[in-house]
This record gives C-alpha cells, sequence and structure tokens, in this order.
C-alpha cells in the first residue's frame, strides 16, 4: 500500500511539474499576431508597434500577419479555427463587434471562439472631407439634408466601425447617405480627394499626415468630449447631435481553448508592453491612447458594443449579410 501510495504521489508530482514547465517554456518559438486590415491602416500600425515590443519582452519573435478583407472577419476566421495553443493571437478592433450586429451567418462567433486577453488602446473617430470642400459639419449636413441620399461617405469597409458610425451619424441628423466600402483605409483618403465621396470616418492614423499637409480638412470627431490629441477639432456631439459619443478600440484575443495560464501571461505582457514609454509615445502619435484591461473587462466591452451596433443596423434598416 505505502508503495502504491508512493507511486501515485510520485504520478502527481510529476505531472504538476511537467504542466509547470510546460508553462514556464511558453513560449519557444515565434508567435504570429494576426490582423484582418490593409497595410498601413491603423490595425496594421498598432500591430507592429505591439509586436515589436512583444517580441522583446517574450524573447520569441512576434510575426504581424495581415489577412485583409470582409470588415476583418477573414481575419477572426482564420484565427478562430487556429490552434488554442496561444501561437497565434489577433489584434482585433471595434469592428469586430459590428460584424456581429450585421452578418447573420460567420464562419466563427465573435465571443465563444475566442478567449480575450487585453484591450490595447482606444480612439475616436473623424469626418474629413477634402480641403475647402465644406466648412463646417454643420454645412455639410445641411447640404445632405436638401440632398437625401446624395452624399456619398467612405469607410474601410462594410461592417467596420466606421461605417456604422457614418450610419449613427445619419441616424442622428436625420440625414441619409450613401455608404461607400473600400479595402482599409488609405484607399479611403484617395478616394476622398478625387472627389468619388463626400467625407470619410476615419482614424487619426489614417489622416494625420494629410491633414497636416493641407490635403485635408478634419471637420469633427467622434468622442463626447473633445480628443485630447486633437483639442482643435470640434466634437460631433457639440455641433449636430448632442451626446454623439462613439469610442473605438483595438485588442488582442486568442481562440477559445488557448490555457488559461498562457492567456494570463499574455495579459500580463500587454500590461508590461503598454507601460513602456516609448510605446505609449508611438500609439498617441496615432491619436490612441494606451488601455490596458483584462480579459473579463475586454469581453464585456465587446458584449455592449454588440448589443449598440445591432441596433444602429435595425434602425438604418441594413439588411443583414
Amino acid at each position: 500500500m505505502r508503495v502504491a501510495a508512493g507511486l501515485l504521489l510520485l504520478s502527481v508530482l510529476t505531472q504538476g511539474a511537467s504542466v509547470a514547465a510546460a508553462d514556464e517554456a511558453y513560449p519557444s518559438r515565434p508567435i504570429s499576431l494576426v490582423h484582418g486590415f490593409a497595410a498601413g491602416g491603423n490595425a496594421d500600425v498598432i500591430s507592429r508597434i505591439m509586436a515589436d515590443q512583444l517580441s522583446k519582452d517574450l524573447g520569441q519573435p512576434v510575426v504581424v500577419e495581415a489577412k485583409p478583407g470582409a470588415g476583418g472577419n477573414i481575419a477572426s476566421a482564420f484565427v478562430a479555427k487556429a490552434p488554442p495553443d496561444g501561437y497565434t493571437m489577433q489584434l482585433l478592433v471595434g469592428g469586430h463587434t459590428v460584424s456581429a450586429a450585421l452578418y447573420k451567418k460567420l464562419q466563427f462567433d465573435p465571443v465563444k471562439d475566442y478567449a480575450f486577453v487585453s484591450t490595447v488602446a482606444q480612439f475616436p473617430f473623424f469626418i474629413a472631407v477634402k480641403a475647402g470642400a465644406y466648412p463646417s459639419l454643420q454645412g455639410l449636413i445641411a447640404k445632405a439634408k436638401e440632398k437625401p441620399g446624395g452624399l456619398n461617405f467612405g469607410s474601410a469597409g462594410v461592417g467596420t466601425t466606421q461605417h456604422l458610425t457614418g450610419e449613427l451619424l445619419a441616424q442622428r441628423t436625420g440625414t441619409r447617405f450613401t455608404h461607400i466600402p473600400y479595402q482599409g483605409g488609405p484607399a479611403t483618403i484617395t478616394a476622398v480627394l478625387r472627389g468619388d465621396v463626400d467625407f470619410i470616418v476615419e482614424t487619426g492614423t489614417v489622416i494625420k499626415s494629410q491633414a497636416a499637409a493641407g490635403l485635408i480638412d478634419i471637420l469633427a470627431v467622434s468622442s463626447r468630449e473633445r480628443w485630447m490629441h486633437a483639442p482643435n477639432v470640434p466634437t460631433i456631439s457639440e455641433t449636430v447631435a448632442p451626446d454623439f459619443d462613439v469610442m473605438s478600440w483595438t485588442g488582442i484575443g486568442v481562440p477559445a481553448g488557448t490555457p488559461a495560464a498562457v492567456v494570463e501571461r499574455l495579459n500580463a505582457e500587454v500590461g508590461r508592453a503598454l507601460a513602456v514609454p516609448m510605446v505609449q509615445e508611438r500609439l498617441r502619435t496615432l491619436d490612441s491612447e494606451p488601455a490596458p484591461s483584462s480579459g473579463a473587462a475586454m469581453g464585456a466591452l465587446i458584449a455592449r458594443q454588440i448589443e449598440t451596433w445591432t441596433r444602429v443596423v435595425e434602425q438604418a434598416g441594413l439588411e443583414k449579410r
């Protein structure tokens, strides 16, 4: 009996040591950080900032992989089906919640197929036009009311948060716009400069250099209060739609079933990376504010935004895809 008990205890201790060793060994090879948007856009730039720092802290390369298309859903379908071993991460964006509201059938479940690690940053959107096209957001809305559906707006794609922010602006101002989707933020800049669209809804990452060069005018920002990184830009709330408030985010998720110890390690490393002054500075130059969180808090944020965008889709009468 003593021998058997001793062997049982040895087995338990050995298994525990093996699990601990496996946890300590992570990561032992390169990690992929996938995003679903075009090169040069907000998701791409933030992914590279995070990958640079996480590579240093984890001691393994973190390689950015872009899988653009379908408002980020191609990347999400890929990640949701990846092995749940911590070696495939995704930089999720606010459009992840829009997809849940807009698509009848996805190849993944935006909630159940993920273990959420941490939010990375938060940021608003900007309403921008070709330089000199409109004197103010009030002027643009007045023109839209004269020509219901006659004004076009561009976004980074159907099912992006930019898309539904434009729809929400129409709802809140009693107007109607025609949405023109593009594949990624840089393409929207080309469209507005060519005059293909009247305005765009975009991130600071995409519009900042063109605005500085005087090629586009920024009419308003979507946050309730003036954005700390663009204090001279009026809000939609103070100009045409009281209490208008849209803040988007980026965050990191991994496939559901990823070991809790790995998720916890990644959460700690994301928080550690976001505490690095150089990382904070680089994010802020993109008009994004670092915003680490727990995985549970990120999950709760996603649930709230799915509810919000579902209402917008229904009120806009958008056909679910």
